[in-house]
């Protein structure tokens, strides 16, 4: 199961689809009737998506076969301040579905600086939390009954040296949605060159069952900042753990998801330098082989952080190249990136690689050609494995994958939508 774009470039719109595993051809899809889905952070347990609609409402699918049934929805509209979407759900695991709502002024959904978090409970009473001033702009994180939610600041809280929220809510005892702590990181000053949002650009990432983590937006060099999950703050009487500064001074930035790992003993976070990157709202050009594909301004730096047991942070390693979003093969050991030959950019070539990452040492192990042209732009998308041991990637133009041949290294396959 997927989400796919069921609209176009110019009016995109997401909808879910079942999919061929093989050749990744759409066997099936959904997409709600007077109804817009336009963010995709949706939650799949078992067999069961919830999804959030631009309108407030979250729609509950089980898939059968290759089509889809409703089988609840929720409306949370009447919780939503003016001009707010649905921006993600999620399950604790108390089974209370989770949301937050928020407007997105980058996409031209404006309405008032106020972020609403809170829950659908099992008998759909509704419970909800208004954060004023404060934007939701990157997803939350679940784990047991918490969720944890990062937010920017707004309105009268967008000031230079500006501070952002850190978040553990839970349910409350009886009703009602629980601050389990509040924490303050810092938000700098304004947008960094190749950034999305005000405050983190990072969606909170889980390390293991002790540690969470998310990057703060400081004005000359952006940290890691690692904070103890709801029971161990509780127990540890803080929530604060440890940060450490991230890349170079002055080409110091994060928008993009981190790539999180817990082996038995050492915590890590894996954090992609985005200062100065090129941002899939970058429409300088027409022609899908324009400029807006050149991102050799951006700064390097692909950095893994370790986390002691104790709440230690710890520079592993620091690889000077540009990425995208990587993804972690806990089985071998490998981290899978997806890079631009910069030296050609610069002339005005794109052409893109999947490569390989020593997730131990930070070495790269190879690298190897995906294709050319701004169809092969990945945006903002991650590298995924699947199963079958592919590596796909969404680009422009669709899903490029890599595999292993039966004589060759690997055979590179391309599917446009």
């Amino acid at each position: 199961m997927a989400s796919v774009n069921c609209g176009t470039t110019s009016d995109p719109r997401f909808c879910l689809a079942a999919l061929d595993p093989e050749t990744l051809e759409p066997l099936g899809q959904w997409e709600p009737t007077d109804r817009n889905v336009v963010s995709n952070y949706w939650q799949i347990i078992d067999n069961r998506i919830s999804v959030p609609t631009q309108e407030g409402f979250i729609v509950e699918l089980e898939r059968s076969g290759n089509s889809f049934n409703v089988i609840r929805e929720i409306d949370v509209s009447g919780h939503l301040p003016q001009g707010s979407i649905l921006a993600q759900v999620g399950y604790t695991g108390d089974g209370n579905l989770w949301f937050a709502a928020t407007p997105v002024p980058l996409l031209g959904l404006d309405g008032t600086n106020t972020t609403t978090v809170g829950y659908a409970a099992a008998d759909d009473s509704l419970h909800a939390i208004s954060i004023v001033d404060e934007l939701f702009e990157n997803a939350f994180a679940v784990n047991g009954n918490s969720i944890y939610v990062v937010t920017g600041p707004a309105g009268p809280k967008d000031t230079p040296n500006a501070n952002g929220q850190f978040y553990a809510f839970q349910a409350g005892a009886t009703d009602g949605v629980t601050v389990v702590y509040n924490e303050t990181y810092s938000a700098g000053s304004g947008f960094k060159p190749g950034g999305l949002s005000r405050g983190s650009g990072a969606s909170v990432g889980l390390l293991g069952q002790k540690y969470v983590a998310i990057t703060d937006n400081a004005d000359v060099q952006v940290n890691l900042v690692v904070y103890r999950q709801a029971e161990e703050a509780a127990l540890a009487g803080s929530a604060f753990a440890c940060s450490i500064p991230l890349f170079q001074p002055n080409a110091s930035g994060n928008e993009a998801g981190l790539t999180t790992h817990f082996d038995g003993s050492t915590y890590s976070a894996l954090i992609i330098n985005s200062y100065g990157s090129r941002t899939f709202l970058d429409q300088s050009s027409s022609d899908i082989n324009g400029p807006q594909n050149n991102n050799s301004a951006a700064s390097p730096g692909i950095t893994r952080i370790n986390v002691s047991d104790d709440g230690t942070c710890s520079l592993a390693w620091d690889l000077p190249i540009v990425g995208t979003m990587t993804t972690l093969s806990t089985e071998t050991g490998i981290l899978y990136a997806y890079l631009q030959d910069m030296d050609l950019a610069v002339k005005g070539e794109y052409v893109y690689y999947f490569a390989a990452i020593d997730w131990a040492t930070g070495e790269e192990m190879w690298r190897a050609k995906a294709g050319a042209g701004g169809v092969f732009n990945p945006g903002i998308s991650h590298v995924q494995l699947g199963p079958n041991g592919r590596l796909y990637q969404g680009v422009a133009g669709g899903v490029a994958w890599m595999e292993d041949a039966p004589t060759a290294a690997s055979v590179l396959r391309y599917l446009g939508f």
